[in-house]
């Protein structure tokens, strides 16, 4: 039997619509032959949109329900402290994981939700977020070359709060380190090899006009970073293009959820707080929830009830009470409305949108051994909104230094060769991933 290999690249934040733009203006010709090649399609990310959600659901082929990752934080039952997720907290075997059962060997490289990097047969580099990064490496004897290298797991990010076009510098040259890191692998031994680029998600973040404005200032910088990721897409193809041509590997390129530009945040704790839902008293970070709360949001999009037994001042408990507010709060979001100054036909006016396309009860949106750790609700942003926590903001409505946000739907996918089954659900792709591997 002919030994398969499986290759995949990772671009955070890639919507197929972007891909095929930049790949039509001259940007990224290689990624635009192997999109035509592959005849690539659009996927649909879970909810929350958010990058350890999707990475997780995709690479282990089911939903939060399933491994427990429902956005970056975690409440701490009994308190009101929330908790970083990390590698330690998945609770459902990934790719790699199931590779090396069939006796593989895999190289995984900057994974979001990968750190601390877990040993496994072969070698890991974790990905965001990373804050110790020799706790982020397998096996330890890889420290050093990546040191030697100057591999840093991030740009810095803090510094596009003030300056995008000193961060979009930081981020190509981060991002040069990484792509040497990511080709000097190739040449290991491995049967599984799994890359994510998560800074085209960081320009996309910070720069999203300049992806479309040809003469927007941050235009060059911009494109320069999709320009070196297509041109290590070229390499990766001379590299492996004739293996997977005769069936011997595949080639798996796909994004975590798209991209979209960014109308206005919505900060839900400052909605509950308005709605009167949610007490406080003091400024962040050292609020006290009141006794009177009955609902607090965490970041992207989720509402708890507080409910007694989650929370140390909780009062909300099963029953007529959790439903009728449930039933209400979805209600209200739903008829939420941000106005704005739009361009019309006819020119400018006043426009009244809805900035939550749908709310979901936790419940019926998660299944699995791990859906009972589900937030009560599920706020799904329409095109043009960022649903955050926003307990530190002054009003429901406002503006940050982000300029893109993401969004659910029309996530990249393309395989070569060609699957005849195109999962639309991000989930699905880890199945795709096993065929290739034969598991």
């Amino acid at each position: 039997m002919v030994p398969r290999r499986l290759i995949f690249l990772g671009l955070d934040g890639v919507g197929l619509e972007l891909a095929s733009s930049l790949a039509r203006r001259g940007v990224m010709p290689h990624l635009g032959r192997l999109l035509e090649t592959g005849r690539a399609w659009a996927t649909q990310s879970p909810l929350p949109e958010v990058s350890p959600v999707c990475w997780t659901s995709m690479f282990s082929g089911q939903g939060p329900g399933g491994h427990g990752i429902f956005g970056f934080a975690s409440p701490v039952a009994g308190s009101y402290r929330i908790t970083p997720c990390d590698s330690t907290m998945v609770r459902a075997p990934r790719i790699w994981e199931l590779a090396e059962r069939a006796g593989l060997t895999s190289t995984v490289l900057n994974v979001p939700l990968t750190y601390p990097a877990a040993p496994l047969r072969g070698s890991m580099v974790s990905g965001f977020v990373t804050i110790d990064l020799a706790k982020g490496v397998h096996p330890p004897e890889l420290l050093p070359r990546l040191q030697a290298m100057g591999y840093r797991p991030e740009a810095e990010l803090d510094t596009g709060r003030s300056d995008p076009a000193a961060l979009l510098a930081d981020v190509a040259q981060a991002l040069a380190v990484r792509l040497q890191l990511f080709e000097e692998t190739w040449e290991d031994a491995w049967d599984l090899w799994v890359g994510v680029i998560a800074d085209t998600d960081r320009v996309n973040h910070f720069a999203w006009p300049a992806l479309w404005e040809p003469e927007h200032p941050l235009a060059p910088a911009a494109l320069k970073i999709y320009r070196q990721v297509d041109e290590h897409v070229g390499r990766l193809w001379q590299r492996f293009g004739s293996e997977v041509e005769a069936g011997e590997a595949s080639l798996m390129i796909a994004a975590d959820h798209s991209f979209g530009p960014i109308v206005s945040e919505v900060y839900l704790n400052q909605w509950l707080i308005s709605e009167g839902y949610l007490f406080i008293e003091g400024a962040p970070p050292h609020e006290r929830i009141l006794p009177g709360t009955k609902a607090l949001a965490l970041d992207p999009g989720r509402i708890y009830l507080h409910r007694a037994g989650l929370f140390p001042g909780g009062s909300v408990t099963p029953g007529p009470e959790a439903e009728r507010l449930l039933g209400e709060i979805a209600a209200k979001l739903m008829a939420l409305r941000f106005t704005r100054l739009a361009q019309g036909a006819g020119g400018p006016k006043m426009a009244s949108e809805a900035p939550v396309a749908r709310v979901h009860l936790g419940r019926e949106l998660y299944h699995g051994p791990q859906a009972r750790h589900a937030p009560d609700l599920v706020a799904e942003p329409a095109h043009g909104y960022s649903l955050r926590g926003g307990l530190d903001r002054a009003g429901v409505f406002g503006l940050s230094h982000l300029s893109g946000t993401h969004r659910p739907q029309g996530g990249l996918a393309l395989m070569l060769p060609e699957p005849e089954d195109k999962p639309v659900e991000l989930a699905g792709l880890c199945g795709l991933m096993a065929e290739a591997l034969k598991l």
